[in-house]
């Protein structure tokens, strides 16, 4: 019985100690433990401060190093595709006024090809108004092959037969005082004209032929159509003098006094020519013009470059005072894009950024730029549709994600 109690006492007193000592361990353990999560949420905290640093470092860099939107195209590709590229800087420019009106040559250096037989006119190949032509070169002939109304020879030689049955008569009476000289003289004029026209009616064709060097300004018969003699149907320019006449509104006639020099472009070119290149002036006083049907008409003169033909419309750039520090890019460097001007800069080896301009006056080679472009930016001056392309190719470079 005894030795019952001492082992249960020592069972009770085992289980009090290890309670005991559990207890104490897991405060320890609760108390360790709080004060290592206490350590932990305080690195965690010092982590996430470093890391949010470094997020705002990046995001800081990020802005300052913003690529996106960069249009990318290869310095070699450019090159091939002839993409060139000028520094713009504020220079003078000169105020313009767009106008219409007409390049004409001078009368004096105009000449009129005439059919010399009546009949059906077929040019000749490739002629048409612009084209030039060498002096006695035929630029058509002249069938009279079937001509309604017969063989025109029959007609021919009857109108001979009837000026030498008139001719006849007059002589004697002529070489008796009774005819004057002139009479006898009409009719002898018209014997040989009818004796010329049936030599002609007896040709199967003949030509009309340029009456001189120069350039085809006007045609007044065409292919097919029956023509008669002496009709007009062509006119030719010897091109070495021509006029620029620009037509004026009347509203713009206090900007008149100052116009000097124009720029034009004829309807049928993509180039833009200037009077004084070209040895030109001007010839009126736009003071003392008189209006016609609301225009006032401006005379300049130019010697022709033999690319410019008479008698075309053109597009005309009236040059009157310059203004300086003006920032202007050659026109072909302006792309415009869901209605807004845009041009293209460099932006580091084969990068480009497009830029939305506000334009201003043009002279018709340079657009002056009001907004939307430094001073001293590398401009894309020559194939801005190429750059274009390689924008809408989906070839942008994205942000940097800094991810190293």
């Amino acid at each position: 019985m005894k030795k019952n109690y001492i082992k249960i006492s020592v069972l009770i007193f085992s289980a009090l100690t290890w309670s005991g000592a559990s207890v104490s361990c897991s405060h320890s353990n609760d108390k360790e433990h709080t004060e290592t999560h206490d350590d932990h949420d305080e690195d965690h905290d010092h982590d996430h401060d470093l890391h949010s640093e470094d997020e705002h470092h990046e995001d800081e860099e990020h802005e300052g190093h913003d690529h996106s939107g960069l249009i990318e195209l290869k310095h070699h590709t450019a090159e091939k595709f002839g993409v060139k590229t000028e520094r713009i800087s504020p220079a003078s420019f000169s105020d313009v006024t767009l106008v219409s009106g007409r390049i004409e040559s001078k009368a004096s250096d105009e000449g009129i090809a005439t059919a010399t037989r009546s009949g059906i006119l077929t040019l000749s190949p490739n002629i048409n108004t612009g084209v030039r032509v060498s002096a006695g070169n035929a630029i058509g002939s002249i069938s009279a092959s079937n001509v309604q109304g017969g063989d025109p020879s029959v007609q021919a030689i009857a109108a001979k037969n009837a000026a030498k049955r008139e001719l006849d008569r007059l002589k004697p009476l002529h070489e008796d005082g009774i005819v004057s000289t002139e009479e006898y003289n009409n009719a002898l004029r018209a014997y040989e004209e009818a004796e010329a026209a049936l030599k002609l009616s007896k040709q199967g064709s003949v030509s009309v032929n340029s009456p001189k060097t120069g350039a085809i300004t006007q045609l007044f018969a065409k292919s097919g159509e029956y023509v008669e003699i002496g009709q007009r149907i062509a006119a030719v320019s010897g091109n070495t003098s021509l006029t620029l006449r620009a037509d004026v509104p009347e509203k713009y006639i206090s900007r008149l006094s100052g116009v000097t020099d124009a720029n034009f472009r004829p309807a049928s070119s993509e180039s833009t020519y200037n009077v004084k290149t070209l040895g030109g002036r001007i010839i009126s006083n736009p003071g003392s013009a008189l209006a016609e049907n609301g225009y006032i008409p401006i005379y300049f003169t130019f010697t022709n470059n033999g690319e410019i033909a008479p008698g075309a419309f053109a597009e005309i750039y009236l040059i009157s005072e310059s203004r300086g520090n003006v920032l202007a890019v050659p026109k072909e460097a302006i792309v415009e894009i869901s209605g807004n001007k845009c041009i293209y800069t460099t932006h580091g080896d084969g990068h480009y950024l497009k830029h939305v301009v506000t334009t201003g006056a043009s002279d018709g080679n340079k657009i002056e730029i009001i907004s939307g472009l430094e001073p001293g930016e590398e401009v894309v001056v020559k194939g801005a549709q190429v750059v274009r392309m390689a924008e809408t190719s989906s070839t942008a470079v994205p942000g940097h994600t800094h991810n190293h």
